[in-house]
């Protein structure tokens, strides 16, 4: 009874997701709105009567940019870029992100066509929608110039985008 329990929820967590869509709408703003730094007043500081900073959003700079192609028989489409922010650079999965679902992906950059598993941006947030990452400072994108979509429970590729 116990082994029947253990093996339906095995099959389920490794099935469902190919059934189950999960959208994020996560948008450049965010990283933009994240970036903004605010000037902080100490609560013993005594208020000026100077007029506010002006703070103007930070530039944006595109990288580099590609599109997702489906690889082991997985279905996946979008557009994806490096930014940089305010000398931080993250990966933009676009809103056109569309992928098939599935068990324990992860995104992960590569190079040459093969992924490179130390160099993991996290779990995938979700299968369809905008996305972003923040990608170290020590990974060099100059080498490191595609992004992989991982499975790791089958050590599978669901996807890869070539950027250029």
């Amino acid at each position: 009874m116990i082994s029947t329990i253990v093996l339906f929820a095995i099959t389920y967590w490794l099935i469902s997701p190919l059934f189950i869509d999960k959208e994020i709408n996560e948008s450049l703003e965010d990283i933009t709105n994240h970036s903004i730094t605010k000037k902080e007043v100490s609560k013993n500081s005594i208020p000026d009567s100077s007029p506010q900073e002006n703070i103007s959003p930070p530039t944006l700079q595109i990288i580099a940019t590609g599109r997702f192609e489906g690889k082991s028989n997985h279905r996946a489409s979008g557009s994806v870029s490096f930014v940089e922010i305010k000398g931080d650079t993250y990966l933009r999965i676009e809103d056109s992100f569309d992928a098939e679902n599935g068990p324990d992906l992860f995104v992960h950059l590569g190079k040459d066509g093969e992924y490179i598993s130390e160099i993991n941006l996290g779990k995938l947030k979700g299968n369809k929608g905008g996305q972003n990452y923040l990608i170290p400072k020590e990974i060099n994108l100059d080498i490191n110039n595609e992004v992989w979509i991982w499975c790791r429970a089958f050590s599978v590729p669901f996807a890869q985008a070539i950027l250029k």
